[in-house]
């Protein structure tokens, strides 16, 4: 039978502004060992609310019973739309079966996340289900995501609990402790602060400059008020080698709900934060620190659910770094901003080998206030304000369930209204990311963005491997929900039916009805005139168009197709970064009807590379054609050319010419 140690004698009731305990306190305080037990039924542990709770922090939105056993249910504060949102937690082991009773009326429900496969029986109001293992869930009423919702933390029993009477542990049990006039608690190395469950401390941790400490419990951290000092519920400074464990932690007011600065080796397990207040109530930021690993949260939040910022006042260069971070099996619900941030505040020499892995995005919202109106925002994201390093960061096993955007990585020098501001003076890129089984069921945009700054802060060597959006996978850089520009190079889209590689530029593959799509252009040249931009389909051919009557290009049946008229339709490729291209291709007839034949040739801006010598002249009925294989250094901005001309008449010159660039 599960047991915990109530702490502290009636001195200690009247140090921490305990109120006066109930009967049924009381009555726990004569036990013969001093001791109390939760309430059980079977393998059901249940926490009752403390006595002296005060009502607003008590949720009468939803009745929730486990086995049979009632669960205390907390307010953590209105949403972002001024709905409840509310919480409750316990104990089991083995099969228990959880029933939940709104207060008001609702047509449908779903319980998140949907990986859990559990979609519950409802009869009348009432809404069952069954756990057969620990885990985290929550449900939406009316598939309204800002509406009221109910989050439930189902546990594994808790073990090697403190002994109260330990020197070395600050012990709260069953009760209402309101700390809030009180500087923040704290520890110092070697020392435990232990939230029993049915504890509620109303106040603030706040530990710096220590190793070896532990922070845990099945008890609940309220902080709904600002310090003039801190206004982080809970806060690590220059913490190593410690524990966050089980805590619940509900800021109900608009600042950070928890964040470590210059902290190392720091496990965080089974952590939840529950804090729905607009804005900025981030769940856990992981700022300055190195060798941190969360495992088993949960986050609700209305602002980043997970933040990793370079927090310094130096230039990047002179900063701490990011390093070896993991973050899996997690559930996060952010009502703004982006779900998994990384950077904004990006002051750090490096941010390097970081990796999310298996977890669940219930809910990503922009901003209440301006949605639509913050484009950087999105489920997964990093964005760089400063000219530091990111590279090694992994995004693995994401399931997206409810967001409006799945992927950024921008380069920027302002965020949020010009609130943070850059700087670009400095080197950096971002390097070597990958985004792995990646599903999103959500009906937003899903646009995943990759927006370099310039030539010399590039990002490079985007991997997305079975990107799957609403059941069809990202094949290939004409896909509607990919936006890149010039500066986001080597990317590659990996998929059930092959590899994309966005260092390989074909035109027929990469043919588009816009121009500069994949760095392609479709021009003409005309003597007297010049070189200007083909129009498309102004005569409904489904043909790009010069100035003639037949001068074209188009794609058919996946090959491209150049027709020549008084006019020399050039195909154009803008090498978007520096090295070395191999260029190849075939270019024969295609039309072999009649005519003359036409004269080709390619050129690196106003110079002709091939062939050497004059034009390649293509003989009216040539269907071999003729192979170009050839290294070429460019440079950022050069212009690679293909160019077909008549010789003394257009007539049968329809050209197949399928040219592909490849960097080496």
């Amino acid at each position: 039978m599960k047991s915990f140690i109530l702490p502290f004698l009636w001195l200690c009731f009247v140090a921490c502004n305990k109120i006066a305990p109930s009967k049924e306190e009381a009555e726990f305080l004569k036990s013969a060992n001093s001791t109390v037990q939760a309430n059980l039924s079977t393998a059901v542990t249940t926490y009752p609310l403390p006595s002296g709770l005060p009502n607003q922090y008590k949720s009468t939105a939803f009745t929730v019973s486990a086995g049979g056993n009632p669960i205390g249910l907390y307010n953590a504060g209105n949403n972002s739309w001024g709905n409840s949102v509310s919480y409750g937690y316990f104990d089991f082991s083995g099969t228990v079966s959880i029933s939940i009773t709104p207060s008001s009326g609702f047509s449908s429900f779903k319980l998140v996340p949907s990986s859990l496969g559990i979609t519950g029986v409802r009869s009348g109001n009432t809404i069952t289900f069954t756990l057969s293992q620990p885990t985290n869930i929550s449900l939406v009423l009316d598939n309204d995501y800002q509406g009221k919702v109910l989050h439930l933390f189902a546990q594994e029993p808790e073990s090697d609990i403190p002994v109260a009477t330990d020197p070395n542990v600050l012990y709260y049990g069953l009760g209402y402790y309101d700390l809030s006039s009180q500087p923040p608690l704290t520890l110092s190395s070697g020392k435990t602060l232990y939230i029993g469950g049915g504890a509620v401390i109303r106040g603030r941790v706040k530990i710096d400059n220590a190793s070896n400490v532990t922070i845990r419990g099945r008890g609940v951290l309220l902080n709904d008020y600002n310090s003039p000092t801190d206004d982080i519920a809970l806060a690590l400074g220059a913490v190593s080698n410690s524990t966050v464990k089980d805590i619940i932690v509900n800021r109900n007011i608009g600042s950070w709900t928890s964040a470590m600065h210059n902290c190392s080796f720091v496990n965080v397990t089974n952590y939840k934060a529950v804090s729905p207040y607009f804005a900025s109530s981030d769940g856990f930021n992981i700022n300055s620190s190195h060798d941190i690993t969360f495992d088993k949260s949960f986050i609700h939040s209305a602002d980043d659910a997970v933040a990793i910022k370079g927090m310094s006042d130096q230039i990047p260069a002179n900063s701490l770094p990011v390093y070896n971070v993991i973050y899996k099996n997690a559930q996060l619900w952010a009502d703004a901003n982006n779900t998994i941030g990384i950077g904004a505040e990006s002051r750090a020499a490096y941010f390097q080998n970081i990796k999310f892995q298996n977890i669940d995005i219930l809910y990503n919202y922009d901003d209440k206030n301006h949605p639509d109106v913050l484009p950087d925002r999105s489920a997964i994201n990093i964005f760089a304000l400063h000219g530091t390093y990111f590279n090694d960061i992994t995004f693995e096993d994401i399931r997206v369930e409810r967001a409006k955007r799945l992927i950024n990585i921008q380069m920027d020098e302002t965020f949020y209204f010009g609130s943070l501001t850059g700087n670009w003076n400095w080197p950096g890129a971002i390097t070597n990311i990958l985004y792995k089984n990646i599903t999103s069921t959500s009906g937003g945009s899903n646009e995943i963005k990759l927006i370099g700054w310039n030539d010399s802060h590039r990002i490079e060597g985007v991997t997305l491997e079975n990107v799957k959006i609403n059941g069809n996978y990202v094949k290939d850089f004409k896909d509607s929900h990919l936006t890149m520009n010039q500066y986001a190079n080597s990317v590659k889209i990996i998929n059930p039916s092959g590899t994309v590689n966005s260092d390989v530029y074909n035109a027929s593959t990469d043919f588009s009805l816009v121009q500069g799509t994949r760095r392609w252009y479709y021009k003409y040249w005309q003597a007297g005139i010049g070189t200007n931009l083909m129009s498309w389909n102004p005569d409904g051919s489904n043909h790009w168009r010069g100035s003639g009557s037949y001068d074209a290009i188009w794609n058919g049946s996946g090959n491209l197709y150049i027709h020549p008229d008084n006019s020399q339709p050039i195909l154009v490729w803008n090498a978007p970064k520096s090295g070395t291209v191999k260029i190849t291709g075939l270019v024969r007839k295609n039309d072999i009807g009649g005519g003359d034949g036409v004269n080709v040739s390619i050129w690196k801006n106003n110079v002709m590379i091939w062939p050497s010598g004059s034009w390649q002249t293509v003989v009216y009925n040539n269907t071999t054609g003729f192979w170009h294989d050839i290294n070429v250094p460019v440079t950022f901005g050069d212009e690679l050319s293909f160019r077909v001309d008549r010789r003394s008449n257009s007539g049968w010159d329809t050209t197949y010419w399928n040219p592909e660039i490849a960097y080496q």
